[in-house]
């Protein structure tokens, strides 16, 4: 009986192994189709300095003006 046990366990565990193998060699997935690839460039532009321009930008494209402000304490 604890020979039948310990068969088991060894059957169990190269399962779950060969299952991480396969897992870690597999094909990549192809990726979502509104996926961001890094390699391109930033999706909103970022405006620094300069108020008025963002602004312009902003009621020209009729979009809400995001200001990122934080303080150095």
């Amino acid at each position: 009986m604890i020979r039948g046990s310990c068969f088991l366990l060894l059957v169990a565990l190269l399962g779950v192994c060969a299952h991480r193998t396969h897992a870690a060699t597999a094909a990549p997935r192809p990726e979502r189709a509104g996926a961001v690839r890094s390699g391109e460039g930033p999706v909103l532009p970022f405006i620094q300095d300069d108020y008025a321009k963002a602004l312009a930008l902003a009621r020209a494209r009729k979009l809400p003006l995001f200001i990122e402000s934080w303080a150095p304490w």
